[in-house]
């Protein structure tokens, strides 16, 4: 049965990634709605994004709605990042898992771009305007053991996004999400997700896509403190790439451990000069109680710092 789930996995992905072949970093700046590729959560920024097979807290709505299927009970995350510039965003999430019924989650993201000076024809000030982006999701996921596919899990969420710029735009869109089941002694699995799927926004007179994109990826159980993940993404918007990461637990206590992550996300890797692209995040946490950050630099342009905290009840 576990062959089943890898064929279609294969009709899934072959087509995409067929159709991602033709997604050129020449294709920057033709779509809108970009902050939907800002990703959430600490732990998954510390590990550059590499994260659709690993995605188990509120934030598997973003990164994959099947990773719903394994928060334990209910779990809520609140995220701060202090972006570039003054601008900063935020995202809340709470997923319940419902036992043989599946799981449910909803969240939103919030980027603010902060003031800036709106001038006239002749470069008049004329005071400011703060573009703004907001998604609201809400989104469900089932396992398939009654498929014959144990630990293997599919989910879908639907999206509400609002950009504001000096006009405003609304839209809706579609994540959808699979997981495999665990290969190797329960040591490796697969992930497929498909974001950003629908939808336009049109602030004007031109309706322009979002920023669609395909991934696929994997997480590795080197032993129960130690796991390397990979993600393989391919944006409308840009060329594809790829993120890669590790994190060890360290035990500090009966019921905490500390986390200590590295991760590397080649999406800027021709675009901005200097350091950019490598993460670094720590993190401490018990099963009820998790805080992590994460520090990305991208550059010249400035350090990016992600906190978040999550907490199961």
């Amino acid at each position: 049965m576990k062959r089943t789930l890898g064929a279609v996995l294969a009709c899934c992905l072959l087509p995409g990634l067929l159709f991602a072949g033709s997604f050129t970093s020449s294709a920057k700046g033709t779509t809108a709605g970009d902050f939907l590729e800002l990703g959430v959560g600490g732990r998954a920024m510390g590990l550059g994004g590499a994260y659709s097979a690993i995605a188990d807290d509120a934030s598997a709505l973003y990164w994959n709605p099947a990773g719903l299927t394994d928060v334990e009970h209910r779990t809520v995350m609140f995220m701060h990042a202090a972006y570039l510039q003054s601008s900063f965003f935020d995202y809340a999430a709470y997923a319940q898992n419902l036992g043989a019924a599946g799981a449910f989650g909803a969240s939103m993201q919030y980027l603010n771009a902060g003031s800036i000076s709106e001038t006239d024809s002749n470069f008049n000030s004329i005071g400011s305007f703060t573009p703004s982006d907001l998604a609201i999701s809400v989104g469900y996921a089932h396992k398939l053991d009654s498929w014959g596919l144990d630990g293997a899990a599919a989910g879908v969420s639907v999206k509400y996004i609002r950009s504001t710029i000096l006009n405003t735009a609304q839209t809706a869109a579609l994540d959808f999400g699979v997981l495999s089941p665990a290969y190797l002694d329960r040591r490796l699995r697969l992930a497929f997700t498909a974001t950003n799927l629908g939808g336009t926004l049109k602030y004007e007179q031109a309706a322009e896509n979002l920023p669609m994109t395909l991934r696929v990826g994997g997480v590795f159980h080197a032993s129960r403190r130690w796991l390397a993940s990979l993600d393989v993404s391919a944006p409308r918007d840009d060329a594809p790439y790829f993120a890669i990461a590790t994190e060890y637990l360290l035990p500090v206590a009966s019921t905490w451990s500390f986390a200590g992550r590295l991760g590397y996300n080649s999406q800027t890797m021709n675009d901005i000069t200097g350091v950019s692209g490598a993460s670094i995040g720590v993190g401490i946490g018990s099963k009820a109680l998790s805080f992590d950050y994460a520090f990305v630099p991208f550059g010249g342009l400035g350090i990016a710092n992600r906190i978040s905290v999550s907490a199961s009840f």
